[in-house]
């Protein structure tokens, strides 16, 4: 199975098209709160930025936690919940990742066309403060959501991923 998948999905990306290619399996590991393998495919999720593994934020009285491996740990666990995991595939970043929407369960239609079938899980890491919405305008009332409602990174002081990424680029 995982061998077919990666089949059809290499098929899809070398013909050149725009066609939306759907991954999807069992067999997954979270890289971090925006980061997946589905087999071997490692897919960025698409519009969201999570705070890195090692990145720590603040909480309203200063106290550190670690809100990078919490964003981590609750995709893993909304992942584990709904017994796999589905990506639509939209293409790649400069990094040649595959980037995609991914759905918590597996589907064998299109998975997550608000149809009631997926559940997005950039939407729920955005929603619960912990992932930005980025790069695209799709999750942004999501993200002023959580903002205006103090929950997860906006309930004290972080750092925007990207910014924190730069930041330890140039410390090194």
């Amino acid at each position: 199975m995982r061998f077919l998948a990666a089949i059809i999905l290499v098929l899809s990306l070398a013909s050149g098209t725009h066609a939306e290619t759907i991954v999807s399996g069992i067999d997954y590991r979270i890289v971090d709160g925006d980061t997946v393998h589905i087999g071997p495919n490692k897919i960025r999720l698409i519009g969201i930025d999570a705070p890195e593994r090692k990145q720590y934020c603040q909480t309203d009285t200063g106290a550190s936690w670690p809100c990078g491996m919490i964003a981590r740990d609750m995709l893993a666990g909304m992942v584990e919940a709904r017994a796999g995991l589905t990506c639509v595939i939209s293409g790649k970043d400069r990094y040649n990742r595959l980037l995609g929407t991914c759905y918590g369960g597996i589907s064998g239609g299109e998975a997550g066309r608000n149809d009631g079938e997926g559940f997005d899980l950039q939407q729920a890491l955005v929603r619960a403060g912990l992932a930005v919405a980025e790069y695209s305008e799709t999750y942004r009332n999501d993200e002023i959501d959580a903002r205006s409602n103090g929950r997860g990174i906006w309930a004290g002081c972080f750092t925007r991923p990207k910014d924190w990424r730069r930041k330890k680029r140039d410390c090194n």
